[in-house]
């Protein structure tokens, strides 16, 4: 399945890493930065590595937490608030 976010364009220098090419695409007409399949941490960490913009690295963020979980939209955990939520859940006592 292919999984999109939308991006104006990728960062002066950046280049899709040749093992990437066939999963990760940018459209500059769409603006969309989709990846086809399963994005593992390893996978983000090694797209991450070869770039310093920390917009786009936030929005690669963002790609891989809709890629790490592979099934369809409608069956997808639902957020539960992220680690500060669930911080004062597990600490903050009501």
């Amino acid at each position: 399945m292919d999984r999109f976010v939308t991006l104006d364009r990728l960062p002066d220098g950046y280049k899709i890493p040749e093992k990437y090419a066939d999963r990760l695409v940018f459209d500059p007409n769409s603006r969309r930065l989709s990846y086809h399949g399963y994005m593992s941490k390893t996978d983000f960490d090694r797209l991450c590595g070869f770039c310093r913009d920390w917009s786009f690295r936030r929005k690669l963020e963002d790609l891989f937490q809709q890629c790490a979980y592979n099934g369809p939209p409608e069956a997808a955990p639902a957020s539960r608030g992220g680690l500060l939520a669930s911080l004062k859940r597990r600490f903050v006592t009501g």
